[in-house]
């Protein structure tokens, strides 16, 4: 009999029972709750993998970010480099309490933190007596070091200033500040100007000269150098003349000797003169100190070594005719941007000096940087090209496209760092009712935060065609950092033209091929180039109080006070770089004095038992020294500021304000900890024919 379990088809197949089919069929499937343990465990492995990318796209986006404050680091550090003769002195930091300016040389450049201690909602700081610093961002970062000290060079050729009968009648020397726009104060009854424009350093001689020495006008006297009734004997003229004085003095206060800086004081002026019967002109005497002088402050004396006069130029109206016996003058063609336009006989102008080589006339300027965070990028225009057809729509022929190092540029009402609207470049962009240049006009319906300045006239192009509001003559792509210039008038025989907005307010058809321009520009990361500088001339301090700017003390002058083989600098000086032109001094070795040449030392904060002061250490050179030699003098000379850094700064982080100012502040201290930088320092100097 077969068996009882199997059953067999036609085909001779043996087959399960069905019961034992449906129990197989059971066996094969999948419980639910498999399937979730296999969900759960798939979620668990791409979560983990999932998180990784957060990190690696932020490790990509700093790398980014870093490479591009890197190029900009460098390309800005090779542009100054090919203008080393317009080097400034120094970059110093500086605040403004009632509008009166002072110098922080206790500050160090790596703190960015601000100088206020009060945060409103709409942004504005204010110091502990309430006396307003301005937007937070102009005291915070890299804008606390501003303050821009001697920049400049010889007179600049003249040459005619605007575009063939563009009507005005500007010709002259023009000169564009580097780092503009500028911060500008014009003078008041109380406060003096915050811009200062000046010549060649004036040659200090001590004592009273003789009615029958000769004399030239490069040269001032010191009556009287040793007491409180201090003069200075100045060079009078044919024309009326001003000079700018500067100098520090030790001063007695409540609390005992101090030392102060007196460097943004009025200008002296002097009347026009005769010349006396030997042919020379007078010299006028001018008080330093005490009733009717300079300063009224209780001096004990006057630090010879920082006293510095200088000429300075006078400024003329736009439209006056410059005088062509005064090299002494200048226009302030834009005062936002930082154009001034000098006599063009300066440029021929050469400065005598007994015992020194002929100088070409220097024109020299002090000022405030508006903001670092204006980025700066100077390239020619190329060459137009037809982008494609021409049409009712796109009647441009040509264009023109440049590649900004930045990408990411503000948007104009988007949420700044602080939650509150981008505001646009101010000075530039928005109208003016402070009676400076008016240059919104370029830019009153184009793109905010960009501006693009011709470095031929210190005009501002503008961004849509004047006589036709619709027809756009600059773009921005502000997500890819990419500028488009079009042709204006639609000719491919004259190239890519373009509407300038000229320094006397007429707009002028120029040709932009090859042209030279400045786009000055702001973006999203806050990104910032800044200038630090240290002095290119120091001199000798016998205090280590109050150490100004451009100024070293060496350790043990006053006993006690620093250690003997250290030169201490002050604060804000931390971190450069100087080379001693030489320095004597004693070592252990032998006994004997010896001295280093042309030595370049860096300024560090060091460990130090009697002064919190940055310094160089001669044992870094020598191990064996053991302090300065004062025997033949002060011991230390030639000390020259030997380098130029560029710092980028960015930071990607966001906060916002409330209606509180200690959490404001507590908010702002903790976005600051999310600053980056990438420093470019380069051995480079002002030249040695700059004074």
């Amino acid at each position: 009999m077969p068996h009882t379990e199997l059953n067999r088809n036609s085909c001779g197949r043996s087959r399960l029972p069905v019961s034992k089919m449906q129990s197989l069929k059971r066996t094969l499937g999948t419980t639910l709750v498999e399937v979730l343990v296999v969900i759960v465990v798939f979620l668990v492995g791409i979560l983990a993998v999932i998180q990784i990318f957060p990190k690696g796209f932020q490790l990509l986006l700093l790398a980014r970010s870093k490479s591009v404050a890197q190029s900009l680091a460098r390309d800005t550090a090779e542009s100054l480099a090919a203008r080393s003769d317009e080097l400034p002195e120094q970059i110093v930091a500086v605040h403004y309490v009632n509008g009166n300016l002072v110098i922080d040389s206790n500050r160090d450049p790596n703190d960015l933190g601000p100088i206020g201690v009060n945060l409103a909602k709409d942004g504005a700081m204010s110091d502990a007596s309430a006396n307003s610093l301005g937007n937070w961002q102009g005291v915070t970062g890299s804008n606390v070091f501003r303050r821009v000290i001697g920049e400049g060079r010889r007179v600049p050729a003249p040459g005619a200033v605007g575009a063939p009968g563009s009507g005005t009648g500007y010709f002259g020397g023009l000169m564009v500040l580097q780092f503009g726009p500028i911060s500008y104060q014009p003078a008041t009854i109380s406060t003096p100007s915050n811009l200062a424009v000046y010549g060649n350093d004036l040659q200090q001689i001590i004592g009273i000269p003789a009615i029958q020495d000769l004399r030239t006008d490069y040269q001032f006297f010191v009556a009287n150098p040793n007491d409180s009734t201090i003069q200075v004997l100045l060079p009078s003229g044919q024309y009326a003349r001003n000079y700018r004085v500067s100098f520090s003095a030790y001063v007695t206060t409540p609390s005992g000797l101090t030392k102060r800086d007196y460097t943004e004081l009025p200008l002296v002026s002097l009347a026009a003169n005769v010349p006396d019967a030997s042919g020379q002109y007078p010299l006028v005497a001018k008080a330093l100190v005490g009733g009717g002088g300079l300063v009224n402050d209780p001096v004990v004396s006057v630090d010879l070594n920082t006293l510095r006069v200088q000429r300075s130029f006078t400024m003329i109206a736009k439209t006056a005719t410059f005088d062509p016996n005064e090299p002494y003058e200048y226009k302030l063609l834009n005062e936002n941007i930082g154009v001034l336009l000098f006599n063009p006989v300066g440029h021929e102008v050469f400065v005598s000096r007994n015992g020194y080589d002929r100088e070409p006339l220097q024109a020299k300027v002090n000022y405030d940087v508006y903001d670092w965070r204006i980025l700066h990028d100077d390239f020619r225009i190329d060459a137009g090209v037809t982008p494609g057809e021409p049409s009712v729509l796109n009647p441009q022929l040509l264009s023109a496209q440049h590649k900004l190092p930045v990408q990411s540029l503000k948007v104009a009402g988007l949420a700044g760092p602080d939650g509150v609207p981008n505001p646009p470049i101010t000075p530039l962009e928005t109208p003016r009712s402070d009676g400076t240049t008016d240059t919104s006009a370029a830019n009153a319906q184009g793109t905010d935060n960009f501006v693009l300045v011709d470095l031929e006239t210190g005009g501002v192009f503008c961004e849509y065609n004047p006589s036709f509001p619709t027809q756009r003559l600059i773009r921005v792509d502000k997500s890819n950092g990419i500028v488009t210039v079009e042709d204006m008038d639609g000719q491919k025989s004259n190239g890519i033209t373009g509407a300038l907005l000229l320094p006397d307010g007429t707009i002028a058809t120029v040709q932009m091929d090859n042209r030279a321009v400045r786009a000055l520009y702001m973006t999203r990361q806050e990104y910032s180039v800044q200038i630090l500088k240290a002095a290119s001339q120091y001199t000798y301090s016998a205090s280590a109080v109050n150490l100004s700017p451009g100024q070293f003390y060496i350790g043990g002058t006053v006993s006690g006070i620093g250690v003997p083989w250290r030169i201490y600098f002050p604060v804000s000086d931390n971190g450069r770089k100087v080379t001693v032109g030489s320095v004597a001094y004693l070592s252990n070795a032998d006994g004997f004095s010896h001295s280093m040449v042309g030595q370049d030392f860096a300024i560090k904060q060091r460990s130090d038992p009697t002064l919190n002061l940055p310094s160089i250490d001669l044992t870094d050179v020598d191990g064996s020294a053991t302090g300065v030699d004062f025997s033949n003098g002060i011991g230390a000379k030639g000390i020259k500021g030997a380098s130029i850094a560029v710092r980028v700064l960015w930071n990607p982080d966001f906060f916002n304000l409330t209606n509180d100012s200690a959490t404001n502040m507590s908010r702002l201290e903790r976005w600051g900890r999310s600053w980056r930088r990438t420093t470019n320092e380069t051995y480079m100097q002002r030249g040695d024919n700059i004074k």
